[in-house]
């Protein structure tokens, strides 16, 4: 790799002809070209590890990993090859197959829960579990907090973002908002709404960590007022630990759902939890009303499930949380030590966790501002780092990684050095500002 400006000409070609075929110009809107300055990497080619080979032959070094889905590298042989194994038997047969049973039982052991439905994408187990809540309590009320930016893109969510449009008014009063680490935020809405939540649904975590007392008082709310508590372990599942957060902060949800680094890359998803409430998606209750819960075509093929079976296999044998872990340690501490060094300290913060941490891109009046966020990220993309603001961390990523990527921020630092002294980013920008995801207006 090389550490000087790269040239995006070919990428930015695809772009334009990627968003004439595909609303969006890619099918999640967190990859959409809005999201990223004009001058960066698009139309990738291969990824092996922590690096990407984009439309113009750029290699460059991936921290976003699959939007967190890769959780160990991109191509990893031994999970690539489980996949390869089962595409020999079938990928999708006509009834329950062999791998059904061992990937549900493999998972059920990882995650010490009682039963479990795959799917293949993390909207439809959170969407389920939202459905399973409502049955099991007779109630229609979903809380969230708002501080946590996506659950899911069916209507039941996207009715209380700003990209609500289509979404019929009466569905958006069946879904209200708490703040999190604010448990006087959630009482509030119990009195509010006595006796109709079905459900609490939050991550445990996104960056800032848990208040004491916290997630153990959600767990006492929910009991108090028969209200179903369910963890969305999407991006903390094989990142806080094996299984993920709830085992990191030893709490005990009724409902979990995994997804995204559970098989490296490839399409899973789950719902999980106690089998008094997941029974209430079975055939065997006779006589009893039937939930149409989660029924998929491809939500046991089988190629996921090899996947899912050989990521925790390969967690579970390489000891990969503590590698994820001091790996992310080091690269915290070496971008830290640069934004001391920069004076950058009231401008430039990181949140969270080693595993998954925030790079918190303020202006010149200490806010967050998109154009000098935009910057920022150009910058680092013209030295060849995928950035999005986050750094999904992986146990493939190297310490020659980190250097480059210091390198990287550094050469950024000091460009965001020369806006803020200038109190204008626009200038040293090309093309237009990235936009927030969920927005009104396009």
């Amino acid at each position: 790799m090389k550490n000087s400006k790269l040239s995006f000409k070919k990428s930015h070609e695809f772009t334009k002809r990627i968003e004439r075929v595909i609303p969006g110009g890619a099918h999640t809107y967190s990859k959409g070209s809005d999201q990223y300055p004009e001058l960066s990497s698009s139309g990738i080619v291969r990824g092996l590890g922590t690096h990407l080979w984009d439309a113009d032959g750029n290699e460059i070094i991936d921290w976003s990993m699959g939007l967190a889905s890769v959780s160990i590298g991109h191509a990893t042989p031994d999970v690539n090859q489980a996949v390869i194994n089962t595409l020999s038997q079938g990928v999708n047969l006509s009834r329950p197959s062999s791998i059904e049973l061992e990937a549900a039982e493999v998972f059920l052991e990882t995650t010490g829960t009682d039963m479990v439905k795959f799917a293949r994408h993390g909207s439809s187990v959170t969407t389920a579990a939202v459905k399973l809540s409502r049955a099991f309590t007779g109630r229609k009320i979903v809380a969230v907090p708002k501080e946590h930016p996506f659950f899911s893109f069916d209507d039941w969510f996207i009715g209380v973002t700003a990209a609500n449009y289509g979404i019929p008014d009466e569905l958006k009063k069946f879904t209200i908002t708490f703040s999190y680490n604010d448990l006087d935020s959630l009482k509030a809405l119990f009195t509010q709404y006595p006796g109709q939540i079905a459900c609490v649904l939050m991550e445990p975590v996104k960056f800032d960590p848990p208040k004491e007392g916290f997630l153990e008082g959600i767990r006492e709310l929910c009991d108090r007022n028969g209200t179903l508590w369910i963890l969305d372990e999407m991006i903390t599942g094989l990142k806080m630990g094996i299984p993920g957060a709830s085992s990191y902060y030893a709490v005990v949800p009724d409902l979990n759902t995994y997804g995204k680094g559970f098989a490296n890359g490839f399409p899973f998803a789950a719902l999980t939890g106690r089998s008094e409430i997941m029974e209430l998606g079975g055939i065997s209750r006779t006589g009893d009303p039937k939930l149409f819960l989660l029924s998929s075509t491809h939500g046991a093929e089988s190629v996921g499930l090899a996947a899912m079976m050989s990521t925790i296999k390969l967690f579970k044998q390489k000891n990969y949380i503590s590698k994820i872990w001091d790996t992310g340690i080091l690269l915290k501490n070496s971008l830290s030590n640069i934004i001391v060094d920069k004076g950058l300290n009231d401008y430039l913060q990181i949140s969270g966790y080693p595993c998954n941490m925030l790079l918190n891109i303020l202006g010149p009046d200490k806010k967050l501002d998109w154009t000098f966020r935009t910057l920022f990220m150009q910058e680092m993309a013209s030295y060849g780092i995928l950035f999005q603001g986050v750094f999904i961390v992986t146990p493939s990523h190297s310490e020659r990684d980190i250097r480059l990527t210091c390198q990287a921020f550094e050469n950024a630092c000091d460009i965001y050095l020369m806006a803020l002294d200038n109190r204008n980013a626009k200038n040293l920008l090309v093309g237009p500002e990235i936009k927030p995801v969920f927005r009104a207006i396009i």
